[in-house]
């Protein structure tokens, strides 16, 4: 009896990303692709699973040199590829692109983050407005009516990331949800991963298949807790001459969730409330606003 699995049926051509470069990327047995909606956790991600790989604790700049985002537009993706084939080592490829338009492999690693939509759409405003590029802030005008309008309503890029909105976030997910029977696609919810950092770690670990001391599980949980990371790349700014935003201070803006309260009226989450129903199942719906606890 032959199983179903994903295959690449979309290609997603937006201002963040070009997802066709997939067509020329070969993949290996081992690795690791950390594909979640923009601003939910992937750089977090990211740095805990090169540090595991590594085997030691890595600072944002040295994940950034191994973890490259292979089909971002922001970049040269043919550059990209090139740095990812020469890699020697376990790779860790990041993507912001839906299961549907990436290359799926079931003996490669899948981890997906999610964040609750709303701390999303804030710590993207944040982001957008800090970036040297304006490929998002056409997304979040000054008005953050309007931007929260555009966020709840707009359905763009056929389900990409790059339209920063509810539906976009929703698309990912379901994407992936589909496919979590396969066994090598991980969900991780970033409130999970505030609650409990040490025990996130340790799933990543056993996830990749290994089998780490528990001295360096502690040193890589130090080394990923928002304020040595903040620490970190405050250092590199100041060591460098031109500071990119990218992994610079000002993007590790703060780890704080609930970013939506004095911002919005009731009337505006009552909208949320009824779009979230319109897009996903009420059980999905609890599970990607909160994660494990389901509840606020």
């Amino acid at each position: 009896m032959t199983t179903e699995l994903p295959s690449r049926s979309a290609v997603y051509e937006g201002p963040l990303t070009k997802s066709s470069i997939w067509e020329r990327f070969s993949v290996r047995p081992d690795d690791v692709i950390v594909s979640t909606p923009p601003k939910s956790g992937t750089t977090w991600a990211q740095i805990i699973l090169t540090s595991l790989i590594a085997g030691r604790a890595l600072s944002p700049l040295e994940m950034s040199k191994s973890s490259l985002w292979l089909d971002g537009a922001l970049f040269d993706p043919d550059d990209c590829k090139a740095q990812l084939d020469a890699q020697a080592f376990r790779r860790c490829i990041k993507s912001h692109t839906p299961l549907d338009g990436i290359t799926y492999d079931p003996r490669c690693t899948y981890i997906v983050v999610y964040r609750h939509p709303l701390d999303v759409h804030f710590s993207m405003r944040h982001h957008a407005a800090h970036m040297k590029s304006d490929a998002m802030r056409v997304r979040y005008p000054d008005d953050p009516r309007l931007a929260f309008r555009m966020f709840l309503e707009d359905e763009l890029y056929n389900g990409s990331s790059d339209a920063l909105d509810l539906h976009s976030i929703a698309y990912h997910y379901r994407s992936f949800k589909r496919w979590e029977h396969l066994g090598n696609i991980h969900f991780f919810h970033y409130a999970d991963m505030v609650g409990n950092l040490p025990d996130t770690v340790r799933q990543m670990a056993r996830i990749l298949g290994m089998d780490v001391p528990a001295p360096q599980i502690a040193e890589i949980v130090e080394g990923a807790t928002f304020a040595n990371l903040k620490k970190a790349a405050t250092a590199a700014d100041q060591a460098s001459d031109s500071p990119e935003f990218y992994l610079g201070a000002k993007f590790f803006n703060n780890a704080t969730s609930r970013k939506w309260e004095g911002e919005l009226s009731q009337a505006q989450l009552a909208a949320f409330e009824a779009r979230m129903r319109a897009l996903l199942p009420e059980d999905d719906i609890a599970w990607l606003l909160w994660g494990s606890r389901g509840h606020a």
